[in-house]
């Protein structure tokens, strides 16, 4: 409703205003009376002066009511500081809906502060001059500094994390070797709060974890090497009783008929092979297990990937494809990094047999400072229950292979910082060496 109380106490006074204006003039200009003028003058001095301070007084209610806003203060109460009831309706408005707003916040950040206090990984928040806003109880007890106020406390005692989180560059995450064999995983990220710059730190111990890991490998690893010499030793064991049966009796050798010969004879052949197998496995288990140290040298990467298309003979019914993004100079251990890709082309090859329209593709690239170098092929890719197997020693599905090539292959890429990964996506399997540049 437009005539509302406070718009009628100022319609009234500017009317009145108006009015005495009026009367001033006419008493000034159509009368011989000297004080009545001087009257008029000062009532509508004294109502301009009246208006002026209503106004300015709900300037200065807007102006209080945006501070309160501001700075979340909700205690005042604006009843009775405006003659609008709208205006009165909607201050309370406001406020009730930004109480209940700055309630929620307080009440989220709490929970927050809650659910941090209770994880099991340590957690700090500081501004970026190094004021600690925040850490939970696992910080408190990992490094032993309840109430932390300023990230150099940390210079002394743990320099190696200081190190990590004051980096300026914003590195994201590290590995720190703690106290006690604890392997700390670090993490960093930095953001804004309020328009001040703030990081936020997380640090995980991840001994058990790798612990765990570890032990999974060896089981793993145990677990396929007595296959593997279960598998050779047993047949062998069984011949050696065979050929002794036949050939000894009591202390003597017994003289063997033909047909006796040609089994003794295929028997100690056997034998032969298997023991042949068994040093062969020997020979791997050292190549696996020996300490590889890469020597860096700088190679074109149409030079590496010549020297690896090149096995592809024209015997070979695969349509080859090479896709090379860097057409430049790489970094690293040519011979080494060759005998990864050789296997894993190998590997391809095998795969694509009795597959209609075989393809194979090896793709270079390079994305944030790191290296990929992916061979593809459009064959049946890897059982799904190998998966978890393809990378342990000695582990092959291949009846001739002897399941050390990916094993060597990933432990040759780790040598270099990298990683070696198995993908499958879209019927299309995947191996893709990753190194930094």
């Amino acid at each position: 409703m437009i005539f509302n109380k406070g718009f009628l106490h100022i319609l009234i006074r500017v009317l009145l205003i108006i009015a005495l204006a009026i009367g001033l003039v006419y008493s000034y200009l159509e009368t011989d009376l000297s004080v009545t003028p001087i009257m008029f003058g000062l009532l509508m001095f004294i109502v301009t002066i009246e208006l002026t301070w209503r106004l300015q007084k709900q300037e200065r209610n807007w102006a209080n009511f945006l501070h309160s806003v501001k700075y979340g203060d909700f205690n005042r109460t604006y009843q009775n500081q405006t003659d609008s009831k709208e205006l009165r309706a909607a201050y309370d408005l406001i406020t009730q809906s930004m109480e209940t707003l700055q309630t929620n916040k307080a009440a989220e950040f709490r929970l927050l502060q809650l659910v941090l206090k209770h994880v099991s990984i340590a957690v700090l928040c500081y501004k970026e001059d190094g004021e600690v806003i925040f850490t939970n109880k696992s910080f408190d007890t990992l490094l032993d500094i309840p109430g932390l106020i300023h990230i150099d406390r940390l210079q002394k005692d743990y320099p190696k994390i200081y190190q990590v989180i004051g980096k300026k560059d914003g590195t994201p995450s590290e590995w720190i070797d703690h106290a006690n064999g604890q392997k700390l995983f670090v993490k960093t990220e930095s953001f804004k709060l309020k328009g001040k710059a703030h990081r936020l730190v997380s640090l995980t111990d991840i001994r058990s974890s790798l612990d765990a890991k570890e032990l999974d490998s060896y089981q793993k690893l145990m677990r396929v090497m007595t296959h593997e010499i279960m598998n050779s030793t047993t047949p062998i064991l069984s011949l050696i009783k065979v050929v002794n049966k036949k050939l000894i009796k009591g202390s003597e050798l017994v003289a063997l008929d033909t047909k006796d010969q040609k089994n003794v004879s295929i028997s100690l052949n056997a034998i032969e092979e298997r023991t042949a197998g068994m040093l062969k496995f020997v020979e791997a288990y050292k190549q696996i297990n020996r300490p590889i140290q890469p020597h860096i040298e700088t190679v074109e990467s149409s030079d590496l990937i010549n020297s690896i298309t090149s096995l592809m003979t024209h015997e070979t019914p695969v349509e080859l494809i090479v896709n090379d993004e860097v057409k430049g100079v790489l970094t690293l251990d040519r011979v080494l990094i060759s005998q990864v890709l050789i296997n894993l082309v190998k590997n391809a090859v095998d795969a694509l047999k009795g597959v209609e329209n075989p393809q194979l593709v090896i793709s270079v690239s390079s994305n944030n400072n790191m290296l990929s170098i992916a061979v593809e092929d459009n064959g049946p890719g890897v059982a799904v229950h190998a998966i978890q197997e393809i990378f342990v020693p000695f582990y092959t599905t291949k009846i001739e292979g002897s399941g050390i090539g990916l094993a060597l292959s990933r432990k040759i890429v780790r040598a270099h910082g990298g990683v070696l990964e198995y993908s499958r996506v879209n019927e299309v399997t995947r191996f893709t060496v990753s190194l930094p540049m």
